[in-house]
């Protein structure tokens, strides 16, 4: 069976600086896969690249054998994206913004439970997200990319701003979740080895090495 997730030697460049360079891994179906490494190593632009939000300088990146470059609204079907920028409306309630994006797939009111449920969203699902703080807006964006059940899900910096009870449900509802590939970045190291199987250290853009959690 080939990987879901594929680089083929990536690099990114901004200018003279070398955010990934020359970085080539594979993750299989049901993987749950930790970025780790410092400030600045690659880990948000590789999982960017991923999500087909950012286009790689060269190399070729792919999701259930799709380009993120020649087919870039396909791998997005498939990715359930969670990064540092809100997806989330300021002038819509919780429940109002997850309504919104159900609609392009026919969510049920039962996948809206669901999530909201995950994320412990409960109190606040009438509440416009523009009034949340980081760590309810960050979980009603989590809620967001769980609705459509993704078959990857991309997790930039996981845990921050969360709380510990948070995050102890999300760690326990995303290990039931077997099948979906989850690649996540954390400086938390504690926190991704009770998620995840599977270490990538990244420093300066390149693969540092790689670990079993």
């Amino acid at each position: 069976m080939p990987p879901v997730v594929e680089l083929r030697s990536v690099s990114k460049h901004y200018g003279p600086r070398r955010a990934l360079d020359g970085v080539t891994l594979s993750f299989e179906e049901g993987e749950a896969v930790a970025f780790l490494g410092p400030n600045g190593a690659g880990k948000s632009t590789l999982l960017k690249m991923v999500a087909a939000q950012i286009t790689p300088t060269s190399g070729e990146v792919s999701v259930l054998g799709s380009d993120t470059v020649r087919q870039p609204e396909l791998v997005k079907r498939n990715v359930g994206l969670v990064g540092h920028r809100s997806f989330m409306y300021d002038e819509l309630t919780v429940e109002e913004n997850l309504e919104f994006y159900g609609g392009f797939f026919d969510a049920s009111s039962e996948d809206y439970e669901r999530v909201i449920e995950m994320t412990a969203l409960g109190r606040w699902r009438d509440v416009k997200t523009g009034h949340l703080s980081y760590g309810l807006r960050k979980r009603s964006d989590i809620a967001r990319a769980l609705l459509s059940r993704p078959k990857v899900l991309v997790l930039d910096e996981l845990f921050s701003g969360i709380d510990q009870d948070t995050a102890d449900s999300l760690v326990k509802h995303l290990e039931a979740r077997r099948g979906q590939t989850i690649l996540v970045s954390s400086h938390s190291l504690e926190r991704v080895r009770e998620l995840c199987g599977r270490g990538v250290y990244l420093r300066a853009g390149v693969v540092e090495k790689e670990v079993e959690l």
